[in-house]
């Protein structure tokens, strides 16, 4: 089996960048998308070129988290009044009275900017590129053609949905449904759904089943990462994040990995 495994969000926070160096550094993590309109995006950079340089490292474009890389006058149905992105809620609320609240011209400009500054940061293009979090018809054409701009992998697209012998793994953390039909998300229901078990307990089987085929795919897709104050304030994603970097940097994982003679890769398998 080979095994590809990512984190997104990488250079969202100083404590993410740090949970997802640590995944690359003293786990089994292969790739990782750079957000490159964030405050701790240098740093971010600066860690992966000393640290993490076999760690695929591509880009995940983003509408909806931070501040944008262009002038935000220029960008008006992006951003709120201070300049910020349009928070996904916000995004979903003006959809629902404007479906094409966001346009297409804005959205593809501060794509490219993006992409424009992770050129200048890292020293060449991405090695992938995957969309974040909110989006919609039109930001989702915008990033299409950005892709194919700049030529690079479209994350998405690249591991088949429907073959039998591809395994996706993630989504660890999911609300608990009140009674009252509410959602409980908080940071204790978080810590509470523990990847580690849950893999043992429900994927583990499934791997165990393909481990020896050298033609079978296998994808753990996490959000791994420290916690910081700025997180806490940016997205409600948080405690999980911390479980999921435990559990890349495990020693059960890991011996299963070298057990079973899993081979680790990343988005170059399917060149």
């Amino acid at each position: 089996m080979k095994l590809l495994v990512q984190a997104d969000d990488y250079g969202m926070t100083t404590g993410v960048t740090d949970g997802i160096v640590a995944s690359g550094r003293d786990g089994v993590l292969t790739q990782t998308g750079l957000f490159t309109n964030m405050p701790s995006t240098e740093y971010a950079v600066r860690r992966y070129k000393a640290e993490i340089p076999h760690v695929m490292l591509g880009q995940d474009l983003n509408l909806s988290t931070g501040s944008p890389v262009t002038d935000p006058k220029l960008i008006p149905s992006l951003v709120q009044e201070n300049g910020a992105f349009l928070t996904s809620r916000m995004h979903r609320i003006r959809q629902e009275a404007d479906p094409e609240h966001v346009r297409y011209e804005e959205a593809y400009l501060e794509y490219d900017n993006q992409v424009k500054r992770f050129i200048e940061l890292v020293g060449k293009k991405p090695e992938y590129i995957c969309g974040h979090a909110w989006s919609n018809e039109v930001s989702n054409r915008a990033l299409k053609d950005i892709i194919e701009k700049y030529g690079v992998r479209d994350a998405m697209q690249l591991i088949p949905m429907h073959d039998s012998k591809v395994i996706r793994v993630g989504g660890w953390s999911n609300p608990v449904q009140l009674p009252d039909k509410s959602y409980d998300y908080s940071v204790m229901t978080q810590l509470n759904q523990d990847p580690l078990k849950m893999f043992i307990s429900h994927q583990l089987e499934q791997f165990e089943a393909y481990a020896d085929d050298p033609n079978a795919i296998a994808m753990i897709h996490t959000h791994a990462g420290f916690l910081d104050r700025d997180l806490y304030q940016l997205s409600s994603f948080s405690a999980v994040r911390l479980m999921e970097a435990g559990f890349l940097c495990s020693k059960e994982l890991k011996e299963f990995i070298h057990q079973h003679h899993i081979e680790l890769v990343n988005y170059s398998v399917f060149d």
